[in-house]
Parts: structure tokens; sequence; C-alpha cells
């Protein structure tokens, strides 16, 4: 196979001696094992300082978006900045440049390119992005940077650099949760560089977005970035809004040539009418127009998420270093909106039937802070050539939920094929809304975890790594209730072989285990409070090529996820705890391909084949016996590719083919497949661009979020077109 081709990326600054510098807490927490890894290192330190008392040497390179391609070499997803093939797991990055090309405005728009992701409706008073990776939920296993996001909001990409999904059990690197897998966000931040860019995009729906990315070099140590964004947008569902706002500030300092600092704050705000879709009638989506809107003009969705982030990287030398990162969030959200349900329970539809609108309306604030430090380093000793990371985390959520619930009388039902979304509401329905059920909770959470990468032999590394959680929560209910109390202790592994002949070639087999505490997610309840966690693991064998010269990666992998004791109900038989009796797997076989296949042609393509069943099931749940999983398709499948026509013309068209999905664990409901056909034209004149995505080319009707009472509908066609500049 040919040599790989030499990439053009900006030098890393050579480390020379220079004073100890002050570690934060954290950091000196794992100070005492860098004594250990140098004084093993001793007998080689004499060669290695003179190699590394040379000059300081910077290499600035300004690479801009259109030379990249789809393709992504490096991530620290794995809490070590490595090279993909050596992680022991299905890994993919969905980069700017994709984002950019597919105009994905929204996290979610940008995880229509995975394999083995679908999307949930609202459930109830649940808000945000809320998704299923291989048949299981992930809404506790969204990352920011690689630190838990767990509020419920609805994610953006104008301060991303990339999206990081991986597929598996992950608790020993991120505690619990993560069954199906995770998502990482990854943000913008400085370079050392100068760049601005700005881009205003009008379209179908009076959809209107500013975004702007300015990147200022201060001095050779300092860089600072500001992104912000305003997006406004009405929809093809008649009396959908969105309107969001946000801005993200980041300062980068070098601190001699070993330290490095960066401060950043992240604010999106959200103010929108909210969709919960169309309810379902004889096992299907009720047979009306998608434009059909069931909700009211008052209903209203709003959020707030402020991040802040400080990072403080020392480095001993080019193979150690500690990574300390403290984070404060905090989330506010506010819903009041109409649930659509058939009312009266009809036998047939007509002019008369009625949609009976029921009212959620919830509130919390929530607050977040945690710290993680990481320390890495390499080491040989007796023929073996080491990669270790240790690390803690430690971290408290605090917060408060209430409902809000009025007296008035209920808001009126609408006619199904005839939705009216502003009709007369009762005078005295806003002022009669008061606060119910609040709950006060908060949870601690203290891991620990270390993991080995060893190369044994020339082209084989083994990969062990084990993590302990601390996990308590506690919540306070109103009377007479009472307060609820649960702590979890449990151990996590990791573990991975991987075979190399070549740098084009990797073959991997791994096993993973991850847990889910009952009282996660901030819900809990008196059986949940004696019930200890459900337990995960994923077992995958994979390989990942690298080819024409470097320029292409693909993957594929074979594995199994499965819940080995999942929680049952059955009141008659068990009064006090959950049964954790239930078990389910998936069994699945996933493709990707990514990169550049001529220097004019980029792709990134993924499928993924599964099937999942539901093995054990007691209690309340018996029914489901050997059912299919809710929201698990039998396939997925992601294309997207573009050309350069030369003279600064490009064209793109994708492809996102979802297989049938089960609505409700009887699967006596499901969804229909679709396909959508997306489309891009753009022209690009030295600092100026034009660009037309379309969306939905075929203006195919089909249904995306899932939920077990609703569904709500993908977009209709719809074009946009984006200016922008870069100076």
């Amino acid at each position: 196979m040919a040599k790989k081709k030499s990439r053009n990326r900006a030098s890393q600054p050579i480390i020379t001696p220079s004073k100890p510098a002050a570690l934060p807490i954290g950091a000196m927490l794992l100070a005492g094992m860098i004594g250990g890894v140098q004084a093993q290192n001793s007998a080689t330190n004499t060669t290695k300082d003179s190699e590394t008392t040379l000059p300081k040497i910077t290499v600035k390179d300004k690479k801009d978006r259109e030379s990249k391609s789809y393709q992504t070499e490096k991530s620290r997803i794995g809490k070590v900045n490595q090279e993909v093939k050596d992680i022991p797991q299905s890994i993919t990055i969905v980069p700017e440049k994709l984002i950019h090309d597919r105009q994905a405005d929204t996290f979610k728009e940008a995880l229509r390119n995975v394999a083995a992701i679908t999307f949930n409706a609202g459930e109830g008073g649940r808000i945000g992005d809320n998704i299923t990776i291989r048949g299981y939920s992930a809404v506790g296993d969204l990352y920011l940077d690689g630190m838990r996001d767990l509020a419920q909001y609805n994610r953006e990409t104008f301060n991303l650099e990339q999206i990081e999904v991986l597929k598996g059990a992950a608790s020993m690197l991120y505690g619990r949760g993560s069954t199906g897998g995770l998502i990482n966000q990854v943000s913008k931040s400085p370079v050392f560089y100068d760049k601005n860019e700005v881009k205003f995009t009008v379209g179908s729906n009076n959809y209107k977005r500013l975004t702007v990315d300015t990147n200022q070099v201060i001095n050779d140590d300092v860089a600072i970035r500001l992104n912000a964004m305003k997006t406004d947008t009405d929809s093809f569902r008649n009396g959908v809004e969105q309107h969001r706002q946000g801005i993200a500030p980041s300062i980068k300092w070098r601190v001699g040539n070993k330290n490095e600092v960066q401060l950043s704050y992240f604010y999106l705000e959200e103010d929108n009418i909210p969709d919960f879709g169309v309810p379902y009638f004889r096992g299907a989506p009720v047979n009306v127009p998608v434009s059909n809107f069931y909700g009211l003009k008052s209903d209203y969705e709003q959020n707030r998420t402020k991040i802040a982030t400080a990072s403080y990287l020392h480095r001993f030398s080019n193979d150690t270093e500690v990574k300390t990162i403290l984070r404060q969030g905090n989330y506010h959200r506010d819903l009041r909106v109409s649930v659509p349900r058939l009312s009266g329970n009809p036998t047939v539809l007509n002019d008369n039937t009625l949609v009976a609108r029921n009212r959620s309306s919830r509130a919390a604030n929530e607050d977040y802070l945690t710290s993680q430090t990481d320390f890495t380093t390499k080491l040989s000793g007796l023929g073996l050539k080491h990669q270790i990371l240790a690390g803690i985390e430690l971290s408290r959520e605090k917060g408060s939920r209430w409902n809000n619930t009025s007296s008035a009388a209920q808001t009126p039902n609408t006619r199904l094929y005839y939705p009216d979304n502003n009709p007369i509401l009762p005078a005295n329905l806003d002022a009669s809304f008061q606060v119910t059920g609040v709950v006060h909770y908060e949870s601690l959470t203290t891991g620990i975890y270390a993991q080995d990468t060893i190369q044994f032999a020339k082209d084989w590394k083994v990969v062990l790594g084990a993590r302990y959680d601390k996990f308590k929560a506690t919540y306070d209910r109103p009377q007479p209730q009472g307060d609820l109390q649960r702590k979890d202790g449990v151990w996590s592994y990791r573990s991975g072989l991987l075979y190399q002949p070549t740098e084009a070639q990797t073959y991997y087999l791994a096993y993973g285990t991850s847990f889910s505490p009952s009282a996660d997610l901030y819900s809990l309840d008196d059986r949940g409070a004696n019930t200890p966690p459900e337990k995960n693991r994923n077992m995958e064998l994979g390989a990942k090529w690298e080819l024409l010269e470097g320029d292409l990666s693909f993957r594929s992998a074979i594995f199994r996820t499965e819940k080995t004791n999942e929680r049952n109900t059955d009141l008659a038989v068990s009064i006090e705890q959950n049964l954790l009796s239930g078990k389910r797997h998936t069994d699945g076989i996933e493709f990707e391909l990514n990169g550049r296949i001529t220097p004019k042609w980029d792709i990134f393509a993924a499928s993924a084949f599964m099937r999942a069943n539901i093995d054990a099931a007691t209690g309340q749940q018996a029914n489901t016996l050997n059912k299919t999983p809710v929201n698990t398709p039998s396939y997925t499948h992601a294309l997207w590719s573009t050309y350069k026509m030369g003279g600064g013309w490009k064209v793109g068209l994708g492809a996102e083919r979802v297989g049938n999905r089960q609505v409700n664990t009887t699967n006596t409901t499901q969804l229909p497949a679709y396909t959508r056909y997306d489309g891009l034209v753009e022209y690009a004149y030295q600092q100026y661009s034009v660009k037309l995505n379309v969306f939905n080319l075929l203006n195919k009707d089909y249904y995306e979020g899932l939920y077990t009472g609703h569904t709500v509908p993908g977009t209709k066609r719809a074009a946009q077109v984006t200016f922008g500049v870069k100076f």
C-alpha cells in the first residue's frame, strides 16, 4: 500500500526547560504520579534534554475551510489527543466543513450524517435535543468539550468546530450513561492567525440568519476569538416559530513555553413556539397535511444557557502533560405547550373529528459545577511502550423543577382537518397558572479513572482501562411525598486489542461497560430510590483503513450492545423497587467512508444495519417480550458528496434513508421509512461566496421525531441562500 501523504499542519512549539509552574488543585492531585514517571525515564533524560533545549520555533499555518476535506485524523474524545485509528471503538466525526456545506444550523441537522442515530419528539414536557443511538436513548449522553452537557435545550452549531460521536459503552471515560454511545461537541477556540468571516442567510419560511466568526492575534502568545449568531424563522408547520441568538467569546494565552490558559463563555437564548407534531390513528400518523399545526399561538418555549469554562494545560515534556478544566453552567427553561391527541378515541375520521390540546407547562433552573483533571504521558520499559491516562472528575448538579397548572377551563379543542391555532381562550387562563410540584435536587459525583495503551509487539497494542464512580442524589419533594436519596458506587471497564500491520490498516476487538443509575436525569420516585443501576456492555469487532495515500478513510464494525438488567415494573410482586429483570440487545454492522476521492471530489457516507430485540421482560412490561425496541430501525443510511466544477463553482448532493421505526414497545404503531434528498450549489470568488442549499429536493412528506403519543413531520422542500465574506 502506498505511503501516506504528509499533512500540512501547524508545528507544535518545541518544549524548553523552565521553572516549575504553579498548578491548580485538581492538577496537584496527580502530581505524585509525575515523579514516578520521571524517575523511570531518568536513564533517557540526558538524551531528551539535549533534544529539547533548542530555541522556541513557532510555525503559523492558516488553512482555509475549503482546502480541508471531510476527513478528521485526530480526536480527544478518548481523553488523549490521538489518531482516530488508535481508538478501538466506532467513532464518527462531523467536521466544520461538512456542517458548513450542508448548512446545518442546529445540532440535530448536523447529526443527519451519522449512521445508527434517530430522533425523538418532545416527551410530554421534555424539550430540546432528544436522540437515540443504536436503539438506546442518549438524552443524558451529550457533552461539550469532553464535559457533560445535560440540560434540555436545542443546541446550535455556530460555535462548533466539529461533533464527535463515540458508539458503544464509554462509562470508563465519561461516567454514567452511554449505553448506545455519546456525542461530544467541540467548540471553536482561538488560533494564532487572524481570520474574520461574516455570513448572512435568507430562505423559505421567512428564514434569516446572521453569523460572525472573528479571530485576532494580540501577540505571539495571546489570541482572542468571538463567535455570534442571530436566527429567526417560521416553519412549513403553520404557526411554529424559532428565534435564537448566541455569543461565544474566548481567549487563549501561552505562558512561557510549557503553559497554556484558555477562558471561554457561551450564551444561547431561545424563544420559540414549539412543535409537538400530530397524533396517531390506527397504528400510523394521522393522515392530514403535514402543515397542520395543533398548538396555540400563545404556546412558548424559552431557554437560556450560560456556560463559563477555564482550562489550564501544563507540559512537562513533549510526552507528558496535565490539563485541568473548570466549568460552571446555568440553564433556565420555561415551557407551555399544547400536546395533540385525538378527542374521544374515534373509530373513523371526518370533518367533525376533534383534536384535544393537552396542556403541559413546566419550568426549571439548573446549575452545574464540575472540574476535570487529566494526566497523560508516554514511557517505555521492559520492551513495552505505554501511553498512560489518569484522571479525576468532580461535579455538583443542583436545580429546581416545577409545573405550572391552571384551574381555568381547559384549552378548547380544534378540528382535525382545519385546525385553529389562535382561538378565543378562557379569559383567566394565563392568570390562573400556579406553580405546583416543586422538586429541588442535588447530585454529587466523584469519578477516578486510569487507562494504559500498551504496545507489546511491533504491530500490536492493547488498551486497558477502569473507572470508579461514586454517585449520590437527593430529592426534596413537596409534602406529603417526602424526600428521597440514592447512592451508588460502580466500576466501569474498557479494553481493546489493536493490530496495525501497516500505517494504513487497523483491526481491533473491543469490550466496554457502562451503567445508568436510577436517580440520573433528575427523576426519582419511591421505587427508583431503592433500585440499583442498570448495567450495559458493548462488544465490537472492527477495521479502519486509509485509502488513496491517506486521503480517504473507511471503517467497518460488527457490534452487539446489551442492557443486561433493564428496569421492569411489577406492582404485584415488588412494591418497594423496580425489578432489574429486563434484557435487550442491538446487533449491527456499520460502514463509513469520508475524505477526498480526488482533489475536487469530497464524500461523507455512512450506513448501519441493526437488529434489536427485547430478550426478557416481566411485570407490566411482559407484553414487550421479543418485540423491537422503540425508534430502532433496521437500517439508516446517509450520504453527502460535493464536486468542485472549476471557476469557483461547487455542487453537492445528499441523501438520508431511515427504515421503519416502532413507536411503542408493543409494536402496534410505527413510522414508515423515508428518504430525503438535499442539494447544494456554491460560487466563490476571492473572499466572497454565495451558496444555495435546498432541503428535501423532492418535497416528500415524512416523519422523523418520534414519541408514543405524537410524531413531528420533517421539513418540506425549503431553500436557503447564504452570502459570505472573509477578511
